[in-house]
């Protein structure tokens, strides 16, 4: 059986105009991969930023709810937002834990794709990238294992929020 974790990540991911570029961290994000992955049973969770700024954002939310009064008013968020590692790049989280990748996109580029029930069964440890903005730039970030599957859906958008993904990718792997 695979060992599951996420990463979201802030760069590489495309801006508008099919352009490389970075997005900031929602305190939103942080908390809702982290219950999510918590629900499931999955993590750490790898939330990825190259800039100190944004770093440091994220380590005064995490020291609020792990040590402060956030920790003493709900401790189980405390313990929901202990699995939060914070990174500078993507091969920082492959050199800390030699995660096989799985990259996640609406319309993955013409790759084949891995359903993410085969993935829950897999050995080894697994990593399920997701990104931010328009999604990830992928020639800027290490080689993948491969894609999962993208979610289908019936309406006239094709993109969800990047916290609704996770949830339905998460479901998916619990099936098995």
């Amino acid at each position: 059986m695979a060992e599951i974790a996420v990463a979201l990540v802030h760069y590489p991911v495309m801006g508008r105009g099919d352009a490389s570029a970075v997005t900031a961290v929602t305190p939103i994000d942080v908390h809702d991969f982290a219950r999510s992955c918590a629900f499931y049973g999955v993590g750490p969770v790898y939330l990825v930023h190259p800039a100190e700024g944004m770093q440091q954002l994220v380590r005064d939310m995490l020291d609020y709810y792990l040590h402060g009064a956030g920790a003493v008013r709900n401790p189980d968020r405390a313990e929901v937002l202990s699995a939060v590692r914070i990174v500078s790049c993507l091969e920082d989280v492959v050199s800390e834990g030699d995660y096989r990748l799985w990259y996640t996109s609406a319309t993955p580029p013409g790759a084949v794709c891995t359903r993410p029930e085969e993935l829950a069964r897999m050995p080894g440890k697994q990593l399920i990238v997701f990104g931010t903005g328009q999604g990830l730039d992928v020639k800027k970030l290490p080689d993948a294992n491969g894609w999962l599957s993208p979610i289908e859906g019936a309406g006239k958008v094709r993109h969800l929020s990047v916290r609704a993904a996770l949830a339905i990718y998460l479901d998916r792997l619990a099936l098995v």
